[in-house]
């Protein structure tokens, strides 16, 4: 499954990651070493005429190499799609075959040796808080499509888990002098995170307000070593 998220370089420049998901439960493929990566230039990376460009791209590498896509960062004008192959014989060939299909567009393009995978593990792959980005909006998107009113206030219930029980009611505790109240404690002692928290809290589901409370959250979650697992709620 493809996801995307946005984040910003260190310049402070935003950019937005495409990046196949399920590929770190293989990660890295020992038979696909070779990282083919190619950059095209466009000003609607978003158009029915790229989108074509871009599906062609991808399928004939599939089909062609056995290339596996891994991701794509869009920035400034371009489009930077990354492979994993066996080899990067014919990548050339036929990625000049799909751009005389569709015009020619702007490029660069190369390969090396990438037997760690650490373009996908360590550039495409998002860490917690763009993990978090992915999931508040899968939950905003489920919401929305249900026609609900988002800005509407309702309890939202967010669950954490900790290895200790003392961690977990260090949390609770911070988090209560932020308006969250504790619902349920949980136990499951064949987990490594045995001490669960459900914490509700009134909140409308404004994007922004729902990005800034939740890493909160995950903000505390982390010092407790604890598991931040998301949150829910009834439709508005």
């Amino acid at each position: 499954m493809v996801e995307f998220y946005e984040m910003r370089d260190d310049e402070n420049t935003p950019y937005r990651c495409e990046v196949e998901l399920e590929l770190i439960e293989e990660a890295p493929l020992e038979e696909k070493p070779w990282l083919l990566w190619f950059f095209v230039k466009s000003d609607e990376p978003f158009g029915s005429r790229f989108s074509a460009f871009r599906e062609e791209l991808i399928q004939t590498l599939d089909s062609s190499l056995k290339a596996q896509f891994a991701g794509a960062l869009i920035k400034e004008g371009w489009i930077e799609f990354y492979f994993y192959a066996s080899s990067p014989k014919r990548f050339e060939n036929l990625t000049s075959e799909v751009l005389a299909r569709h015009g020619n567009y702007p490029y660069e393009r190369g390969s090396s040796k990438d037997a760690k995978w650490e373009m996908y593990l360590e550039r495409l792959y998002p860490d917690g808080y763009a993990m978090l980005r992915i999931q508040n909006r899968r939950t905003i998107e489920s919401l929305m499509e249900a026609g609900d009113d988002l800005s509407l206030k309702r309890p939202v219930e967010h669950y954490l888990f900790f290895q200790t029980k003392s961690a977990m009611e260090r949390s609770v505790s911070f988090l209560a002098a932020h308006g969250f109240e504790l619902k349920e404690s949980l136990k499951d002692d064949e987990s490594d995170y045995a001490y669960g928290a459900v914490l509700t809290k009134v909140d409308a589901i404004i994007p922004e307000e729902v990005e800034e409370t939740t890493a909160l959250i995950y903000d505390n979650s982390l010092q407790e070593h604890g598991h931040y697992e998301g949150w829910s709620t009834v439709l508005g």
